[in-house]
């Protein structure tokens, strides 16, 4: 029994120092232009009870929890992410989920205004291009095998961005990304 205490505890031990800091998110200028006054994006702790998800919401809380284990197929398995039909990336390339692992915590990208915090702009859905900076990202040995996993908190729909050499930053771990949605996102790697 305490066996398998320790091994449960003992889960994800990579991602649970690994989170993604509260940043004020900076934008490429045709976000900044969809952004309303007085708001900015920032990268925030998940907060997986205002998601409306309720598949988001136990993905981030079980991925979160430090006494929990959730594996890669176990999160797809809850999200219904159909794992026998082709997956592509947000660039359009095919990717096997399955092939990789979360290095990172779950972190929120949404829009405040220092008191209110929004997962859509205007109420909308709309795509955000900005630089986030992931502990997790730091000097990895290629950010061709990682990606960003994001979340709809609404709709539950779930997004897979890569990076490329050009927008990555490897001293720092910043990534410039276009995000399809505001919400919870996630630094995969391929496993090796």
């Amino acid at each position: 029994m305490s066996l398998g205490m320790v091994s449960s505890v003992m889960a994800n031990p990579s991602i649970q120092d690994a989170t993604i800091e509260k940043q004020d998110v900076v934008v490429a200028e045709e976000t900044a232009q969809i952004i309303p006054e007085g708001k900015k994006l920032v990268v925030m702790e998940a907060a997986p009870d205002k998601y409306e998800s309720k598949e988001a919401a136990e993905v981030v809380t079980k991925l979160n929890d430090p006494k929990t284990t959730i594996t890669m197929k176990e999160m797809l398995d809850i999200l219904k992410v159909d794992t026998t039909k082709e997956i592509k990336t947000e660039s359009g390339n095919v990717i096997n989920p399955s092939e990789y692992e979360p290095i990172s915590k779950f972190a929120d990208l949404v829009l405040t205004d220092g008191t209110t915090v929004e997962y859509d702009i205007n109420g909308e859905v709309k795509a955000v291009k900005a630089t986030v900076k992931a502990e997790a990202l730091k000097d990895v040995k290629d950010i061709k095998d990682c990606v960003l996993m994001q979340i709809d908190p609404k709709a539950g729909e779930v997004y897979f961005i890569e990076s490329d050499e050009e927008s990555y930053v490897p001293e720092t771990g910043e990534v410039t990304v276009t995000f399809p949605c505001l919400g919870p996102f996630c630094v995969l790697e391929k496993a090796e």
